[in-house]
């Protein structure tokens, strides 16, 4: 008995460094003229490994219709994953290779890529070249993330 509760004291410290961090769930941020949700689910058998999503809005003004319309944006497919790293990660586009009639991205035209930097309950979020490919016009999905 004293033997296995030495080794327990021994080994308690390390518990939590072969644990990795769960930043699955649903995250959101917002403010007057926008809503933004971020949804990471874990991918089972992959560490660190995670599918994302983003649906959001963004109130901006159409100078088509000279009024303020709701815009909505999402971007919701399997093959938008990433793998955390020290506590950061990145999704581009060049990853996708679809042979498609219309493609999404000209040739030369740049890909949209995520940036995910992560702190305990924030999730700082940057993206480069995804608005207008993602969503309507004005919606980014940019933000400071708290968990629900």
């Amino acid at each position: 008995m004293k033997r296995l509760l030495l080794i327990l004291l021994l080994t308690a410290p390390f518990i939590g460094f072969c644990q990795d961090e769960n930043y699955a769930g649903e995250w959101g941020v917002s403010g007057e003229k926008f809503e933004n949700t971020m949804i990471l689910e874990k991918i089972n058998g992959k560490e660190n490994s995670y599918r994302f999503s983003f649906f959001g809005w963004r109130n901006s003004y159409d100078k088509y219709t000279r009024q303020i319309i709701k815009f909505p944006g999402e971007m919701n497919n399997e093959f938008f994953t990433i793998k955390i790293k020290d506590g950061r990660a990145h999704y581009s586009d060049d990853v996708l290779v679809l042979d498609e009639e219309i493609p999404l991205y000209y040739d030369g035209e740049e890909r949209c890529s995520v940036y995910f930097k992560f702190n305990n309950d924030i999730t700082e979020v940057r993206t480069e070249f995804c608005h207008g490919i993602y969503g309507g016009f004005g919606v980014f999905f940019d933000g400071t993330y708290k968990k629900k």
